[in-house]
């Protein structure tokens, strides 16, 4: 922060060169250090310590001063709310590419435009008008939100805990057992303990931690004996993975099904993903239990390969839906937009706007993460695209 600071207040330098200098700046300690290993490890740590949470309250306040202030000497005409959000956007990308950065197998030319497009898309955001990003809202969010009136539930509901009837996981069959299987009573008997186990150790892991995911405490929680547990899932290691897969995939079915081929018009289909990413996002849960699979990637190989495969899905979806809207895009071109997109929508999760001294509109931020969604997928992300 303090080099941050240092750079955004360098005196004899325009405004629009010192933010440009702080934009590359971020981009290098995401890339070039292990500052994403670090962020990763502090955000799982604070949902569990109040201190922890504070100091990085703290921080990223601190981090949106530093843009806020840029921008207000940028844009004279925006007030300070307007500059808030705008910074926190920026930090919710920001966070998003350190995300991406702790798991991410990326080839190299990929990840060089990648680079090239995440610094256009900031920098996009610091100079566009006021007046141009209001007329690109392509999206507003509903005044019944917060009350959860006319929300559909997604895979945690409107109370933040796991939706067991959304998971549908089966027990793992080799081939030949799937040609043989048959629906008896006790094989679904069997599939329904399974997905109340799987649920509960899903919100186990949001609000404990992967230090205490272990068989006992799950046993403990599901009220039998570690042996009982032990017939579903013989180890720690095939509870982990069965939990993963099935938060993923349903997560992965939703976006899917709602991004397919219809009547509805590309973009249309792609702000509806985006915006129920960012509503998941904002559930305390959702921050939580992703924050913990994050940091466990660092620790587990089993982890780290689901989470790279899952983002590799994830933006299999996205990169089909830009094709579909920008069919002039190369295939590097989507690829790099839609990671774009999905470290966007992963960086709200950082913005932990139940903290108490949250100061930025959730309802402004959803409409500028709207924005910058469609534009990305546009891939109308130079400044002179947006004046």
């Amino acid at each position: 922060m303090e080099d941050y600071t240092a750079i955004a207040n360098r005196p004899g330098t325009g405004a629009a060169q010192r933010c440009s200098v702080l934009i590359n700046r971020i981009f290098q300690n995401i890339n070039e250090t292990d500052l994403p290993k670090f962020m990763v490890e502090i955000w799982a740590f604070a949902s569990h310590d109040a201190f922890v949470a504070e100091l990085l309250d703290d921080m990223q306040a601190r981090f949106r001063g530093i843009f806020a202030k840029l921008l207000s000497e940028l844009h004279p005409t925006l007030n300070s709310e307007e500059c808030l959000v705008r910074a926190a956007v920026i930090g919710a990308q920001m966070d998003g590419m350190t995300l991406f950065a702790s798991h991410g197998d990326y080839p190299g030319r990929d990840y060089v435009e990648l680079a090239r497009v995440a610094k256009r898309a900031v920098k996009m955001v610091v100079s566009a008008s006021a007046a141009t990003l209001k007329n690109e809202v392509p999206l507003r969010r509903p005044r019944t939100l917060h009350d959860g009136s006319d929300l559909r539930v997604s895979v945690f509901g409107s109370d933040g805990y796991l939706q067991p009837a959304l998971l549908e996981l089966r027990v793992r069959q080799s081939a030949q057992d799937t040609f043989h299987y048959r629906p008896t009573a006790q094989g679904k008997r069997r599939e329904i303990k399974i997905n109340e186990i799987i649920s509960i150790a899903a919100n186990l892991l949001a609000t404990e931690g992967y230090a205490n995911f272990t068989l006992a405490r799950v046993a403990r929680e599901l009220g039998v004996l570690p042996s009982v547990l032990q017939n579903y899932f013989p180890t720690h290691d095939d509870l982990l993975r069965s939990t993963m897969e099935a938060v993923g995939q349903a997560y992965l079915d939703r976006y899917s099904e709602i991004g397919k081929p219809s009547d509805k018009p590309t973009q249309e289909r792609m702000l509806e993903i985006a915006a129920e990413n960012f509503n998941e996002s904002c559930v305390p849960a959702v921050q939580q239990l992703w924050s913990e699979m994050w940091a466990l990637a660092q620790h587990s190989e089993i982890t780290r390969e689901y989470v790279r495969n899952g983002y590799a899905a994830y933006r299999v979806i996205w990169a089909d839906l830009i094709r579909e809207l920008d069919a002039s895009a190369t295939a590097r071109e989507c690829l790099a937009r839609a990671t774009l997109i999905t470290a966007l929508l992963d960086g709200v999760t950082m913005l932990r706007f139940d903290a108490q001294h949250q100061s930025v509109s959730e309802d402004r931020a959803f409409e500028l993460v709207m924005v910058m969604t469609a534009l990305i997928a546009q891939g109308r992300i130079a400044t002179n695209d947006v004046p």
